[in-house]
């Protein structure tokens, strides 16, 4: 059973989103709240396995309490259900540390599989909030250092240390907005090459594509 915790303001929402929940055989509902204090006081209290987490949260937001639970229980996966799809936001919150990204309206039976999911390690982020994103890196404001100024000091328990130095330098420069006939100028190497490491980058890191890749990357190199 994966242990859920919800965290919404909204009671009507909160209260169908918990039936819900109930309902799924592989889930377990552990405990439910409205603002962003109670949901630390039960992370410490609870340890769930899984938190589904609102942004406009009273007391607390819920850009600070990802920030707070990640940094005390990095265990604890954080998936962010809420109707904010601006990339100003995603990217806040992607800083924080959470480890996927909803927009509300998402079907019932998606979100459970999404859940499952997380738990398992996967980040996904909402197919609408990624198109704001692919723009808002094309605009060069996702990470804001060039490219060969990049030097991560990367954990070993962290998948980018799976990347070799080429796809970091590749991805590095996929996250500054650049497309692979530009990455082959400036690291000199075919396109089909490059496509080859995007391949690879996308399969260590688990992820669908390059904006998620590039989204991965600013989250861990603030977190980690």
């Amino acid at each position: 059973m994966i242990r859920v915790l919800l965290v919404e303001d909204d009671e009507v929402f909160r209260l169908g989103l918990t039936a819900s929940l109930k309902e799924h055989d592989k889930l377990e509902l552990v405990g439910a709240c409205g603002d962003g204090k109670t949901a630390l006081d039960l992370s410490v209290e609870l340890q769930p396995d899984i938190v589904i987490m609102d942004i406009g949260l009273p007391v607390v937001s819920g850009i600070q309490a990802t920030k707070s639970i990640k940094s005390r229980f990095p265990n604890i996966k954080i998936l962010i259900l809420t109707s904010h799809s601006d990339a100003k936001t995603v990217e806040q919150i992607m800083q924080a540390g959470a480890d996927g990204y909803c927009v509300k309206g998402i079907s019932t039976e998606r979100l459970h599989h999404l859940i499952q999911e997380a738990h398992e390690g996967a980040y996904w982020i909402d197919p609408l909030v990624a198109e704001q994103i692919k723009r808002y890196m094309q605009s060069g404001k996702l990470i804001e250092q060039e490219p060969n100024s990049k030097k991560l000091e990367i954990p070993e328990s962290s998948p980018l240390a799976l990347l070799t130095e080429r796809e970091r330098e590749v991805l590095a420069l996929i996250a500054d907005g650049k497309k692979n006939l530009e990455i082959a100028d400036i690291l000199v190497i075919s396109p089909g090459t490059v496509r080859v490491h995007v391949h690879s980058i996308l399969n260590k890191l688990n992820v669908k594509d390059r904006t998620q890749a590039a989204i991965f990357l600013m989250r861990k190199t603030n977190t980690d």
